[in-house]
């Protein structure tokens, strides 16, 4: 086999692990709004949440564009957060042109209790794996972090 061949049969490889991927996050995450119970969020201000306790205050279209929403579909997502009063927007002291979205006191210990909630979720689904499929499956998550990484480092630069 050559190298170029090498080559596209692994971005074939890559293209489909990326569907599957996707498919792997819809098929734990289903039924999670109906795990937690709260019937005014959706899986959208779950991901909102769980971004802005990972990553900080950030403007609206960064948060949009890193949970896989379109850019006019997060503004009723923040709104419903704000009106929850488990984010505020702010300025952005670096840029007051920006607007930025943080969590509150309320979303920081919503966003923890969803977190909670999301790992139990997933184990439960995940707990028909045999420990190898899951040590694979841990294995391969590793991986997929380190590029994402590394792709985003290059793309900052």
């Amino acid at each position: 086999m050559t190298l170029k061949n090498r080559n596209e049969d692994g971005l074939k490889d890559i293209d489909l692990g990326l569907r599957e991927a996707f498919r792997l996050r819809k098929t734990l995450m289903a039924d999670f709004s109906h795990a937690v119970g709260d019937p005014r969020l959706t899986s959208s201000h779950y991901r909102a949440l769980l971004h802005l306790r990972d990553q900080g205050p950030e403007c609206m279209k960064v948060i949009c564009r890193q949970i896989g929403l379109e850019a006019g579909s997060f503004t009723p997502v923040a709104d419903r957060l704000i009106e929850e009063g488990f984010a505020e927007r702010s300025g952005d002291p670096a840029d007051r042109r920006r607007v930025l979205l943080r969590l509150t006191n309320r979303g920081r210990e919503k966003a923890e209790e969803v977190r909670s909630l999301v790992r139990r979720h997933i184990g439960k689904k995940l707990s028909v794996l045999d420990s190898n499929l899951f040590d694979e499956l841990i294995t391969a998550m590793h991986t997929i972090r380190r590029v994402n990484t590394i792709l985003q480092e290059s793309d900052d630069e």
